[in-house]
Formats: structure tokens, sequence, C-alpha cells
């Protein structure tokens, strides 16, 4: 039974991922971990079409336990986190637009709200830039991560991890706040700054 509540939570942690537009098709991917098993969105099925079934089961080595069909292509992105992160239960791997955008053009996402730095200090990281799907880019992203709680991955989309599914998502999300703020604010500083008004 808690296999299947798992496959269930990971599939409308999913289908809430798209219905935000923090994916479209079948990109991005969700997962959680029981024990040294994980449970991971399916390759290549768009999420208004993904069932329970087709969250596919898999060990830490990417080896197919149960479920239909093939697991993620960023499967080793998920379980090099969770190789080196005890703590983190639940991982939601976006593509959401405006920090993709931040992903391609920054070296790091400065965080410029009080809100924003009191969650995850003063900027986001982001990840060396690799080809997808590769361990090369799975070890990047666990290492641009860090012990935070979220982190960009380089011209790709963002990541964020918790204690569970719900705290992964609500993580992903304060990740689009962030990138939507710095790019309205840079946007604002360009057109009209006050007097003695620093930078953002």
């Amino acid at each position: 039974m808690r296999e299947q509540s798992t496959r269930e939570a990971v599939l409308a942690t999913a289908v809430a991922m798209a219905g935000a537009g923090f994916a479209t098709g079948s990109s991005g991917n969700v997962s959680a971990r029981l024990g040294d098993r994980v449970w991971i969105t399916a390759s290549g099925i768009p999420y208004g079409k993904l069932s329970a079934e087709q969250i596919i089961e898999i060990d830490l080595e990417g080896t197919r336990v149960s479920g239909e069909g093939d697991p993620s292509s960023e499967w080793r992105m998920h379980a090099a986190i969770y190789a080196a992160r005890d703590d983190v239960q639940a991982i939601v791997h976006t593509h959401s637009p405006i920090a993709t955008a931040a992903a391609i053009a920054l070296t790091c996402l400065p965080i410029p709200h009080d809100e924003g730095r009191i969650l995850f200090g003063d900027e986001l990281p982001i990840s060396a830039h690799c080809p997808p799907g590769t361990w090369e880019l799975a070890n990047a992203v666990a290492d641009a991560l860090g012990a935070g709680r979220a982190a960009l991955i380089a011209k790709h989309g963002a990541v964020g991890v918790g204690r569970t599914l719900d705290e992964a998502f609500e993580v992903a999300v304060k990740i689009e706040e962030i990138a939507h703020l710095y790019l309205l604010s840079r946007q604002f500083a360009s057109i009209y700054r006050l007097p003695n008004e620093g930078t953002p």
C-alpha cells in the first residue's frame, strides 16, 4: 500500500507541476524515495496521459523494479542527489520558463527579496553545463545543490528537493517566483531609480 500511495503522490505532483506551467509534454520529472528505491515519472509520456502504473520503481543504479515503461532520462540526476543527501526524500525537476531562462543567461541567480533570502540565502547556484541524461549532468547538479534545497541546471531547468513531495514542489514554485522577481526588478531598475537607491 505504501508503494502504491507513493506512485499516486508522484503522479499528483507531476500533474500539478504541468498544471502550474512548469513543464510541457513530458519535460521535467518528479521522484520520491522509500529506502533504497525510487519512484520516478516515466520517460516520454505527457503528464496529462500518465497513469500511476507509469510511475517507475527503480533502484539507485537505475534498474527498473516495477512499473510500465522506462524511467525518466534524468533518473541519474535523481539517483545522484539521493546518494549525496540522506535528508532528501523527494525531487521536483522543472522546466519552468523564467527559471530556465535564468539558467541559460546567468552563472548564478541573485535573490532579490527578503523572503527568498530567508529561505535560500543570497543566490541560487547554477550547475556546470553538461549533456542531458548523463552522469556528468547528474553529478554537476548534485554538486551545485550541495546542502541546499534549490539549484538551477545550466541551459536546462531547475531542481527543488525536500523531505516530502509537497515540500519539493513548494521549492520549485519558489524558484520560479525568485526568477520572476529578479527579472522584474532588473526591468524596473533599468526604467527608473530613486535618488540614492542601490541596485536590487
